[in-house]
This record gives C-alpha cells, sequence and structure tokens, in this order.
C-alpha cells in the first residue's frame, strides 16, 4: 500500500530518507519548545497580569473615594505598561469577543476565570495591538487596555526561524550532493534507453560510487560485445550472401548463352527464387544500422513508399506534420516490407498514422486471410514461414517480419498484430 505513494526517481526517494528525519528532529524540538518554554513563558506573562490586575482592584476596593483611586489610577498607568480606565455605574458587554481557536485568547480566559474571582469580559478582536480587560466591581466597570507585546513572548518566532533555516541550508547541501551522486547513474540509464533503441552511445567514464562505476564498466564491456556480435553477424550474411550472388549470376548468363528450351524454365525460376531469398538475408542483415537518427517528416515519407507501389487499392491516411527521429533508410525498407507483404496477400490495404500524447500509431491493415492468433509470436521470429494461413511459394525465407520488428525494435516502439474481421493489422508504435 505504502508503495503506491513512494516517489518513483531515485532522487526523490533519496530526498525524502533525508528529509523525513529532518522534519522528525524539526517537530520534535519544536514540541519541547513550545511545551517547556513558550508555554510556561506566556503562562508566566498573563499570570503576571492577572496579579496586577488584583492588586488593582485591592486599591480600588480600599478607596476612600474616587479622588483617592483617580491617583493610585494615574500612577500605575504612569509607570506600567497598561492603562487603566474607570467607568462608573457601568455594565458588562454579555459576551467575551475573542477567537476560541487562539491559544493566546484561550490562555487569558483560562487565567481570568482562575485568578480573577470577579465578573469579567475580555476583549482581543477589536484592536490588532491591545487587549481589553473589563472587570466588575461593585457597580463601575475597571477597564486594562494592555498591549498584546506585554502578554506574548516573541521568543517563538525567533525559535522557529533558528530551527528552520538551518533545516532549509541542509536540505540544500543534501540536494547538491546528491545531484552529484545520482548523475552517473542517470547517465548509465539514459545510454542503456539510447543503446536499446539502436542509437549511438558515447563511452562512459565510470564516476561516483564503486558500485556505480562498476556497473559502468559492465556496461560498457557488455556493449562492445553487442556491438560485436552484431558486426560479426552482419559481416556473416552479407559475405555468404554475395558469395552465393557470384555462382548465380554465372549460372544466369550460361543459361541465357544456350539455346533456349522449356527444360530450362524450372531452372531460371530456381534461380530467381535464390536471388529474392539472398536479398531477403541482405536485406535481414543490414537491419541494424549504425547511422545516426534524423528528423523527418513521417507522412511524406509513407506518401513516397506508397506511390512507389502504384497501386490504387492502397489508401493512405495521415496528418500533414508527423515529425519524427530516427534511421529513414530503416523505416522506408520496413513500411516497404508490410506494403509488399499486404500486396501479396489482399486485395486492399488502408494505411492511417497518427500521433496522440503518449505514443505515435501506424496501422496497416488489409483484407487477407490474416494470421491466426496462435502464431503471432512466431512469425516474428527469424526464418519461420507460415505457408497455411499466408500461402508462402514466392522463395521467401521468413524474414519479413522479423526484419519489420528489428527495425521498430531499434526506434524504441513495438509491432502488434492482431486479426479483425476480415483481414490483419499491423500496428507499429513509436514512443510519442
Amino acid at each position: 500500500m505504502l508503495k503506491k505513494f513512494l516517489p518513483k526517481t531515485l532522487f526523490l526517494r533519496y530526498f525524502l530518507i533525508i528529509l523525513t528525519p529532518i522534519i522528525i528532529l524539526q517537530i520534535l524540538l519544536s514540541v519541547v519548545f513550545f511545551d517547556s518554554l513558550w508555554i510556561k513563558t506566556n503562562k508566566g506573562l498573563v499570570n503576571s497580569l492577572t496579579e496586577e490586575i488584583n492588586t488593582v482592584i485591592s486599591f480600588y476596593n480600599r478607596k476612600k473615594n474616587y479622588v483617592e483611586f483617580e491617583n493610585v489610577r494615574s500612577l500605575i498607568s504612569t509607570n506600567s505598561s497598561f492603562q487603566i480606565i474607570l467607568k462608573k455605574d457601568s455594565t458588562l458587554p454579555k459576551e467575551n469577543n475573542y477567537q476560541k481557536f487562539s491559544f493566546y485568547d484561550r490562555l487569558i480566559n483560562e487565567q481570568l476565570k482562575e485568578r480573577i474571582k470577579l465578573q469579567y469580559w475580555f476583549n482581543t478582536r477589536s484592536d490588532k495591538d491591545n487587549v481589553e480587560i473589563q472587570v466588575k466591581v461593585k457597580n463601575d466597570i475597571l477597564s486594562f487596555i494592555i498591549p498584546k507585546s506585554r502578554i506574548r513572548n516573541s521568543s517563538g518566532r525567533i525559535f522557529i526561524l533558528w530551527i528552520t533555516v538551518p533545516g532549509i541550508i541542509l536540505l540544500l547541501i543534501s540536494v547538491l550532493f546528491l545531484r552529484n551522486q545520482i548523475r552517473p547513474i542517470t547517465n548509465l540509464a539514459l545510454s542503456a534507453e539510447k543503446f536499446g533503441k539502436g542509437q549511438y552511445v558515447a563511452p562512459n567514464k565510470p564516476s561516483g560510487p564503486i558500485e556505480i562505476r562498476k556497473a559502468t564498466i559492465e556496461f560498457e564491456k557488455m556493449k562492445a560485445r553487442i556491438l560485436r556480435h552484431i558486426s560479426q553477424r552482419t559481416t556473416m550474411l552479407s559475405g555468404i550472401s554475395h558469395d552465393l550472388k557470384t555462382p548465380l549470376t554465372r549460372l544466369k548468363l550460361q543459361i541465357e548463352i544456350l539455346n533456349k528450351d522449356r527444360k530450362l524454365d524450372g531452372i531460371k525460376e530456381d534461380i530467381n527464387e535464390m536471388e529474392k531469398m539472398i536479398s531477403e538475408y541482405l536485406d535481414y542483415s543490414n537491419s541494424e544500422s549504425n547511422t545516426e537518427n534524423t528528423k523527418f517528416n513521417l507522412n511524406k515519407l509513407l506518401v513516397e513508399v506508397v506511390k512507389k507501389f502504384n497501386n490504387d487499392k492502397i489508401n493512405l491516411k495521415s496528418e500533414d506534420n508527423l515529425q519524427m527521429v530516427g534511421k529513414k533508410h530503416l523505416l522506408r525498407r520496413c513500411f516497404s516490407n508490410l506494403i509488399d507483404n499486404g500486396t501479396k496477400y489482399a486485395e486492399n490495404i488502408s494505411i492511417t498514422a497518427y500521433k496522440n500524447k503518449r505514443q505515435l500509431e501506424i496501422l496497416f491493415d488489409d483484407d487477407g486471410p490474416g494470421i491466426p492468433e496462435s502464431e503471432h509470436e512466431r512469425v516474428m521470429r527469424p526464418f519461420y514461414k507460415l505457408d497455411k494461413s499466408r500461402n508462402l511459394k514466392d522463395g521467401s525465407v521468413g524474414l519479413g517480419l522479423s526484419i519489420v520488428q528489428d527495425i521498430i525494435n531499434s526506434h524504441g516502439g513495438k509491432v502488434m498484430l492482431e486479426n479483425k474481421k476480415k483481414g490483419l493489422r499491423v500496428k507499429l508504435q513509436f514512443p510519442s
């Protein structure tokens, strides 16, 4: 369950590992400070205020007349931090005017209730700088105008600032450190992705921790082995194909020199089939290309390929400005293979190309016999021929769809086969 909420990237996960204890530590420090220092300090300030209010009330109760109390009131107002106003023959407002969810306001209310044994009323909302407390004494009202700074400890904000700023500085230093540590593995992942798509990958210089250095070194060794294997395969297939073409060419010349005989027609057909097979071998060996990727208009490429077939039964529907990055000559061969395959087994072919937010798709639909779903995976294998469904009797060696798959995979795409009510759909998907 927790995995759903965890960050997906390594950087964010490491950052969370550093951020979590810092936040927990800051919360613990804040709780300790709030409980042991801040609450007690503010409570002491309010207690001191209530003691002073009780002192004034005592003077009021001992007064002989209003003139004597007025002298005491003036003296206290002059030498203290708050003002005292005597309201003769007055009554208290009905309800206190304070914020019930404010810690300060609730503290004042609790202390007044506990320490002032008379009716009182207080107001913290009307004036942003002062608190007014009124106490009912006999028929009069004693009103105290007290600055809020008198009962609030400002050290809380300073403390929060002191624990927040170092925490932020620590996080910034951690981010810089993490970026430097994660950069080598990020570069390695990008190199692996590009290499998997058949793109050129410059050699990676091992850097970072020992584990990442080792992974980079092993990746470079693996890349070298794969490139060597591809090179050997290409060289071998090309060499075999070229070697076979030479005697075949001599055979064709010798047959032409001989007298035209119907018996020679069968030999000519066999030679033509062998030439097709050799061409297919060459195409397969060249399906891995080391050329650089270029940006081109996919719609224009599809139009060019379709025009070469000069077939009115090939229908193309494509967005005008479909930009793509890849190896144009390989994709041209791929599309030609699919169209050529469709024309052999179907009358009508429909090609649709479009792009959405996630990917670029090209659909090749035909109305031929289709391919059984159980054979969809096998037909992608090299040299696999599906005689029953496709009736392959044209000298093919079963490399058509293998070439298509190799080319599409080298572009980071996918090839999918889907059966329709009538015919086959070949779906090509490329990352958008």
